[in-house]
Parts: C-alpha cells; structure tokens; sequence
C-alpha cells in the first residue's frame, strides 16, 4: 500500500464502523495512544475492540479527514473533524441527544505499509463539555 493511500483507507474503514478493517492497517503489535485520556492500546485486538466499543456508543460517528501532511520519513499527519451523537450510556453520560463535533489530529508512523504508532489528539474538555449538554445544540467545535 502507498503511504498517501493509507489516511483514506483508514478513514473510510472508521467511517464504515469497521474495526476489524481499522486493525488491519496496524502493524500485529502496533500501539495506538489517546492522549487527551493518556490510555493506549497495544496490539491489533486491542485496537479493534476499543473501536467496536466507540461505535457502541456513537453509531452514527463520522470523520472528516483534512489535507494529510507526509513528512518522508513514514511520519503522517491528519487533521480531522469527528462529528457523532451519544446513542448509549457512556460512564456517567446518558444518551440525550448529545451532538459531538470534536476537532482532533491523528498522528501515524509508518513502517513496512503498516501503521506502527498512532497517536490521537483532541481536547477532552470540549469533549465532555460536549456530553453534559442535553439538548444536542451546542456547536462547539474547539
């Protein structure tokens, strides 16, 4: 796979709520880090069925990705916009009508065509921010 192929490949597999298609493009012990949460996940399955879990709770989650940036050496950059509604209890969230429109920024390395390390970014203030409004009409978007 061509490294410029890879941010579309793995948005369409996020966008089509496939985890299975996601994990297939990391490396069998890649690692992948939510900063914002300081959590990661190590391994294929460990991706994949924190994904599957996102997608319990967010079924309609879509992600716009930017213009990637490459810097040559298997370094890829990828601004995006994560929009969603809270469709499932989600710790001390319950599903109202929670919109999320979320700005984040993945960070890839690539190695051999696989994904060896991403990193997530985007802001958890604005997240849960995001979560305790109960109408769904707050259009943050920091």
């Amino acid at each position: 796979m061509a490294l410029s192929d890879l941010p579309g490949r793995l948005y369409a597999a996020y966008n089509r709520h496939d985890p299975g298609a996601v994990a297939e493009l990391y490396d069998i012990d890649a690692v992948h880090r939510e900063i914002a949460q300081d959590r990661a996940r190590t391994g294929r399955e460990a991706i994949a069925d924190g994904l599957a879990r996102f997608f319990e709770w967010f079924p309609d989650a879509h992600w716009a990705g930017r213009a990637a940036v490459d810097d040559g050496r298997g370094g890829i950059a990828i601004p995006y916009l994560l929009t969603a509604t809270l469709q499932r209890q989600m710790g001390p969230f319950a599903p109202q009508g929670q919109a999320v429109a979320l700005k984040g920024l993945h960070l890839l390395r690539v190695e051999r065509g696989v994904i060896q390390c991403s990193e997530d970014y985007w802001d958890a203030a604005t997240f849960q921010r995001q979560l305790a409004t109960t109408n769904g009409k707050n259009g943050e978007t920091s």
